[in-house]
Parts: structure tokens; C-alpha cells; sequence
């Protein structure tokens, strides 16, 4: 009885070593690694706050001289401290929302212009795919001095200020018939203006 007791201890011991080498075998292979995908699923957005689908599209439409402005592009301000004392995740350059109602969230996006003597901002539109990325790049506004300024949202509204400081701003709809952002407040005559309605979103995040 104890030699069949001892002979069963030692099976296991082998056993577990047996085990344990394989483990150690898999390690030094790298294979203690997660499969890509979950890799993937386990990353959370880049740090400039957009997620993988999105910086494709932003990295397909970084061309021809064009970067994606960056959170330290924008100017330092006592307006634009106080709106990131209120939004928390303040994204000045980067801002999400439905700007065509087809309940797809989209997205909108400065570029910065490496060349030239000062920072000039292109602003580019991204609507969402049926298969959960991005159509190619609207472009709504180009040739813009926004360091001091930011993108924001009213509604499907997509609000660019020049300056965050003075509320410089320009208001662009997403026109279907058009195929075009067109400016809201385009053609209004003096005493005529749209009124103003304060931007409710600065910044978005998905789920």
C-alpha cells in the first residue's frame, strides 16, 4: 500500500514538472502573449483621445504637408484653461458628433500645415461607415490661424473658433444636396444675425 502511495506521489511530481517545463517553454516563446485581437480589445484610445478606426482615418487624410493637430499645438489661455477646468477630457483639435442625423457617429478633426511662416489649421470631417469606420475626409475649412481657437459641437453644428478668448466663431452644417459643409450664418444682413446658442459638447467619448 505505501509503494503504490509513493509510486502515485512520484507520477505527480513528474507530472507537474512535466507541466510546469512546458509553461516556462511557452514564455520564452512569447507565447504567454494574448492573440492580437484581444490585444486590441484591451487597448484603450491613443492618447490623443481617438480610437484605432479613427486614427486611420485621420492618418489616410495626413497628406500633402497635413499633421493632426495635437492637444500642444493650442495656445495657453485663461479661456481655454477654464474650458478644460469644465469638459475634464478637453480635446481641442478633435471633437465627435452626428453631423449628417443618420444616428453614425462622426467625427471632425484640425490639421496643421507644416510649412509656412506661422501655424495655418486645415479642418477636415469624418462620417461614420456602416461597417463601423470612417468615408474619406470632407473638408469644411482651410487656411485657418487656430492656435488660439478650437473645434466644438452645437447640435450637428460643427463650431470652429478662431479664438476661444474673444468666441471668434464660425458655424458649419453638413448641406446633403450640396454634398458640402455650408456656413449657418452665411448671408445674414446686420440686426438679421442667427442668435447664438453656446455649444453644449466640446469633446466626445464612445462607450
Amino acid at each position: 500500500m505505501n509503494t503504490r502511495r509513493l509510486l502515485g506521489v512520484a507520477f505527480l511530481t513528474a507530472f507537474a514538472a512535466f507541466g510546469a517545463a512546458l509553461v516556462l517553454s511557452a514564455r520564452a516563446r512569447g507565447g504567454d502573449r494574448l492573440p492580437a485581437e484581444v490585444e486590441r480589445g484591451r487597448r484603450g484610445p491613443a492618447s490623443s483621445g481617438r480610437t484605432e478606426a479613427e486614427e486611420k482615418a485621420v492618418e489616410a487624410a495626413s497628406t500633402g504637408g497635413l499633421r493632426a493637430a495635437e492637444d500642444e499645438d493650442a495656445v495657453e489661455s485663461e479661456a481655454r484653461q477654464e474650458l478644460r477646468d469644465l469638459y475634464g477630457d478637453y480635446r481641442p483639435y478633435f471633437v465627435r458628433g452626428d453631423f449628417d442625423s443618420d444616428g453614425r457617429l462622426d467625427f471632425a478633426q484640425a490639421f496643421v500645415r507644416r510649412e509656412g511662416p506661422e501655424p495655418l489649421f486645415d479642418v477636415a470631417a469624418f462620417f461614420g461607415a456602416e461597417d463601423g469606420g470612417f468615408r474619406p475626409s470632407v473638408w469644411v475649412d482651410r487656411g485657418l490661424l487656430l492656435s488660439g481657437g478650437d473645434l466644438s459641437i452645437d447640435r450637428s453644428v460643427l463650431v470652429v473658433s478662431e479664438d476661444v478668448e474673444q468666441d471668434v466663431s464660425r458655424r458649419w452644417r453638413w448641406e446633403p444636396s450640396a454634398g458640402r459643409f455650408v456656413d449657418v450664418d452665411a448671408g445674414a444682413g446686420e440686426g438679421d444675425e442667427a442668435p447664438w446658442v453656446e455649444p453644449d459638447l466640446r469633446t466626445g467619448t464612445t462607450a
